[in-house]
């Protein structure tokens, strides 16, 4: 059937590999696709074959990996002007799974409670874990194998405790989420991995019939396992590179890719090599990075585009990180001044430590900017501690939202009076809320938990002065109250509230709540981009644009030094992975000739930092000295080649 306008064979001649990706009838499909070789045309081709075949809309499912690549997805997909493009929607595999889970009542039924933990709300939860189970960092460690599912190196099983002290750790964790009633975010994955293995009948197996799946070498087992048991009547198409593998803290290798086509003889294998996004000079300063990465099972090599022409190049380095800040800012300020839009210009900062304060630079001067790290509304103390305010506002028996702010101002988040509150609520049927209640007035007498009942206090008094402002003058002036005009702090997160209260009722606090929490978790897909965006390197997956700028370029950061007790062959694995890191950050960038963006690639980073933003950020200095962090040069500058310009002082 053909479509009106974009037919999926135009300006596409047979015999090559885009043609053959699209035209394809295999049931299986595997894509090794370079950074900027046309996978997503390649899809989008794929797709509008589909539609133009007759495949419903709805039987076709494109997953992404990121929230962010499902922006650019959506927009891909409307775009295409074929029959049905308007019903496609891309999604990351965590919505999807949310969305069965909740469309089954799975989550009823197994007694869970779908409210997600914000990504600062986690910090209690590792305290009270942490000293039965070896320490924070272990608990972080054993968070991100439960989310895979304990399938933590690709041959592994999904769905099943092998270790004693991983089921001792699942036995505790699991009984702290339900008490808490509560889900981590990354736990939707083993959920709905549980409940299509257990019920072969479900319609979910057979809902679709064609997946898509791009960044597969970012999918950990039980990820790639659930896209599986979804394709029981499907026919699949993974796209991947596993020289862009970048995710194996949550159990992701590049093995998945690899080894791909082997589990699925018969498979159609294609590659992308020619690279037409990028600048031939970063192109070849791309090669020359990842050639130093060994355990390359299928070395590769990205064709450069001789039409896009060398692009713009700079490499920059500053005397201390508020001279790179302001240096980065300047330079972004006079790019909109000379009319670049600011939605062309990408920041990419692995720590907030670099990218909040470039964000908070462009916003002082009037520059449309968005930050895309995690929940960036919520970056600051202050947001954290009025927006677990609000929640308590809403629901006195929002119990996660208690437990963080009754440990907020502890380092140890007060967890061993905690868990006998816990305990006593455990015995008694009562809600930690009522519990308090009753320590607070002498009622119950729990030993060792002054400090907590002291902090209730503070809360309650904090929820009932809220209550008296929404009483005398309305739910918004309790809102102006928690988030005041004129507050950096929590700026961000006013102007998102004053957008919800001109959308909901205004008296209607468990949905004003509920949208609010949305639009944290889960912004607006724009229909175009306008603002700056700002990002971690991981967060930019998927993305490309004409000016890109990396910040932070320093040993210690990028890459982070490894742990010196991990075996040798490890500490070259986590070595070459952060190299793929920056692979995938340098060829984010976009030269478009034909529009006059020749494809701008600017790399900082500065000497000097204080210490205490360096070691709250995890960034190793080679040095201190009077409480200024010394830095130096990534190694990657120097692996960049001859091709990359010579840096220069900023």
């Amino acid at each position: 059937m053909r479509g009106y306008g974009l037919a999926w064979s135009d300006n596409l001649p047979q015999g090559t590999p885009v043609y053959g990706i699209a035209s394809s009838e295999n049931r299986f499909i595997r894509v090794v696709a370079g950074p900027g070789t046309g996978k997503s045309f390649a899809m989008k081709r794929r797709v509008a074959r589909l539609l133009e075949d007759g495949i419903a809309a709805t039987k076709i499912l494109p997953v992404t990996f990121t929230r962010i690549a499902a922006e650019d997805l959506h927009r891909e997909l409307v775009g295409m002007n074929v029959p049905g493009c308007e019903d496609l929607e891309g999604t990351t595999l965590h919505s999807l799974a949310l969305r069965m889970l909740m469309r089954n009542h799975v989550l009823t039924a197994t007694g869970r409670t779908p409210r997600p933990l914000n990504d600062f709300e986690i910090k209690p939860l590792e305290a009270d874990l942490a000293g039965a189970h070896g320490g924070i960092r272990e608990v972080r460690k054993r968070i991100k194998a439960y989310e895979s599912a304990w399938a933590r190196l690709q041959r592994d099983d999904p769905g099943y405790v092998a270790l004693p002290a991983d089921a001792a750790f699942e036995r505790d964790l699991l009984p702290w989420l339900a008490f808490h009633r509560a889900m981590l975010v990354g736990e939707v994955i083993p959920q709905l991995y549980s409940y299509l293995h257990a019920n072969p009948a479900a319609q979910e197996r057979s809902e679709y019939e064609h997946i898509l799946v791009d960044e597969y070498q970012d999918l950990n087992k039980a990820e790639q396992s659930v896209i599986e048991l979804l394709a029981d009547a499907a026919d699949i198409c993974i796209v991947g590179d596993d020289d862009q593998s970048i995710y194996s803290f949550k159990h992701a290798h590049p093995e998945g890719v690899q080894e791909w086509h082997v589990d699925h003889p018969g498979a159609d294998d294609s590659t992308l090599a020619d690279c037409r996004r990028c600048p031939t000079q970063v192109v070849a300063m791309a090669n020359s990075l990842i050639s130093h990465n060994v355990n390359r099972p299928i070395p590769r090599t990205l064709q450069p585009f001789a039409k896009n022409g060398r692009g713009d190049v700079q490499i920059i380095q500053y005397g201390d990180l508020s001279d790179e800040v302001n240096g980065v800012v300047d330079v972004i300020s006079t790019m909109v001044s000379e009319g670049i839009p600011p939605g062309d210009i990408l920041v990419l900062a692995q720590r907030g430590v670099i990218g909040t304060p470039i964000y908070e630079g462009l916003k002082a001067r009037d520059i449309p900017v968005r930050s895309y790290y995690a929940e960036a509304e919520l970056d600051s103390e202050d947001a954290q501690m009025n927006f677990a305010l609000l929640k308590l506002f809403v629901d006195r028996e929002d119990r996660v939202a208690l437990r963080w702010l009754l440990g907020l101002t502890s380092t140890t988040w007060l967890a061993a009076g905690y868990a006998r509150v816990r305990q006593h609520c455990e015995q008694t049927a009562q809600t930690p809320w009522q519990v308090l209640e009753g320590l607070e007035s002498g009622a119950i007498r729990i030993p060792h938990t002054n400090s907590l009942v002291t902090r209730f206090t503070a809360v309650k008094a904090a929820i009932q002065e809220l209550e008296g402002i929404a009483n005398a003058t309305g739910f918004p002036s309790a809102i102006d109250s928690l988030f005041p005009e004129g507050d950096d702090h929590v700026r961000d997160l006013r102007t998102l509230a004053l957008e919800i209260l001109e959308s909901v009722d205004a008296d209607d606090r468990v949905a004003f709540l509920r949208e609010l929490t949305s639009a944290i978790a889960k912004p607006e897909i724009p229909a175009e981009v306008q603002d700056v965006r700002i990002m971690s390197l991981h967060k930019s997956k998927g993305l490309s644009s004409p000016v890109t700028i990396i910040a932070g370029c320093v040993d210690g950061l990028l890459p982070k030094q490894p742990d010196n007790a991990l075996p040798a062959r490890e500490q070259i694995a986590q070595i070459e992975e952060q190299r793929r890191l920056f692979y995938v950050g340098i060829t984010r960038v976009k030269a478009l000739p034909a529009d006059g963006k020749v494809g701008t690639l600017i790399l900082t980073y500065s000497q000097r930092m204080p210490v205490a933003a360096a070691m709250g950020s995890g960034i190793d200095p080679v040095g201190t000295r009077f409480g200024s962090a010394r830095l130096i040069a990534s190694r990657f500058i120097r692996e960049l080649g001859p091709a990359a310009p010579t840096p220069v002082a900023g």
